[in-house]
């Protein structure tokens, strides 16, 4: 009777064991809303081909939790980067800023001059009519698009004209629905509809002053279209971000889970309304997982 109890208790104990070995071997995934969808998809994927691994998708602040993955898009250090985003300044269909526009194209220094505050030593100080009557929206979070499209210009968020948004981008939409003045800068995930492939059915695209090619691709405003366009050249007038990991390079697990978002995992991001990296730009992430490895061991 007591050997059986004690083999009872025993099998309890590796099962306990082995259920709070599998909890450590959890990966956390610190995203926020406009990749959810994405890595949502990565998920689902990555586990049909790795059944034992496990995720949870959370938000907010990155902790010191194990195993912990945090999407960044902004420039960090320990990022390895998997996909970029493109950002454009858009207006509402019909409204008193579209016509305020009209079909006049902006090029880059003029995209400059509409969205940031002139510095003391521009000496180009006389603002256009649009300029002056355009109300300006950018998001103020830490992943805002705005950030990438600052950093393009050499500006400083702080330099931008009109109100900041807070919370996520997707809020611009709203308050440019709510001002028929305003004009916003987005991501494109944000600014078309990822089913139809279509621009949101309230939105249109501000014209830009780029080449021929471009302009009638960005007039069509077809999804697919625009992003093969931005892969395959690049406009001063539209910038590009990257959507990064900061994690722990020494970890296997993680690092096993980036390689696969590389090499496999990539081929999801048009769908949700991201650009590809570049084999190249790919090659060199790939190194980055690699070379914590071969120092792990």
């Amino acid at each position: 009777m007591r050997k059986s109890v004690f083999t009872i208790a025993l099998l309890l104990g590796l099962q306990v064991s082995q259920s709070a070995g599998a909890q450590n071997e959890q990966v956390t995934l610190r995203v926020q809303h406009s990749v959810r969808p994405l890595v949502e998809k990565w998920v689902a994927e990555y586990t049909k081909i790795n059944h034992d691994a496990a995720f949870r998708i959370v938000t907010g602040k990155a902790t010191n939790t194990e195993h912990q993955i945090s999407f960044v898009t902004e420039q960090a250090d320990d990022a390895v980067f998997v996909a970029r985003y493109a950002v454009l300044p858009v207006v509402t269909k019909s409204s008193e800023a579209a016509q305020l526009l009209g079909s006049k194209r902006l090029n880059a220094k003029k995209l400059k001059s509409l969205f940031f505050v002139k510095d003391e030593f521009d000496d180009d100080t006389k603002e256009s009519k649009a300029e002056q009557a355009l109300h300006i929206y950018t998001g103020n979070s830490q992943q805002s698009a705005s950030r990438a499209y600052a950093q393009s210009f050499k500006q400083e968020t702080s330099s931008f004209k009109g109100k900041k948004i807070s919370g996520d981008d997707s809020f611009l939409n709203t308050a440019l629905s709510r001002d028929p003045l305003g004009i916003a800068i987005n991501s494109l995930s944000n600014i078309f509809d990822l089913q139809s492939r279509q621009l949101r059915s309230d939105l249109a695209i501000v014209p830009l002053d780029i080449d021929k090619h471009g302009e009638q691709i960005l007039d069509e405003a077809r999804l697919d279209d625009i992003i093969l366009l931005l892969e395959q050249q690049q406009f001063a007038e539209i910038p590009t971000g990257k959507i990064g990991l900061s994690y722990n390079h020494h970890d296997g697990i993680l690092n096993q889970f980036v390689r696969w978002i590389l090499t496999d995992g990539n081929k999801y991001v048009h769908e949700y309304g991201l650009l590809e990296l570049s084999q190249k730009e790919v090659t060199a992430q790939l190194r980055l997982t690699e070379q914590q490895d071969l120092a792990q061991k």
